[in-house]
């Protein structure tokens, strides 16, 4: 599926719950979104903003490699998402690997 459907897909979820929470991990709280980032509350830490741009990277690094999305967060930073991690990868985790996955016939192209 195209990395913006699923972008959009995370935005709508993470709005509907008002959370990102991966068990065993910290929370992050939906506080508001511009036409660049998110706005994410931290579990005993200060309000972080969550570019698009690192979300779609992270959409993007599940779909070329899904064994990843099995992986905690810091498996993320070889890919240049850092700073926000784990907020990154708790939103990643609003949709099920397998909605991460690309169509086999995307897959071998």
């Amino acid at each position: 599926m195209d990395s913006k459907i699923l972008f959009g897909k995370i935005l709508q979820r993470f709005a509907d719950r008002k959370v990102a929470k991966v068990s065993g991990y910290n929370e992050f709280g939906d506080l508001k979104e511009t036409d660049s980032q998110v706005y994410v509350s931290r579990e005993g830490g200060q309000d972080t903003p969550v570019p698009f741009t690192k979300i779609l990277l992270g959409i993007e690094v599940y779909q070329n490699d899904p064994d990843l999305y099995d992986l905690g967060p810091s498996a993320l930073r070889d890919f240049g998402i850092t700073h926000v991690t784990s907020p990154a990868w708790s939103m990643l985790h609003l949709l099920e690997k397998e909605e991460h996955q690309k169509p086999i016939k995307e897959r071998s192209s």
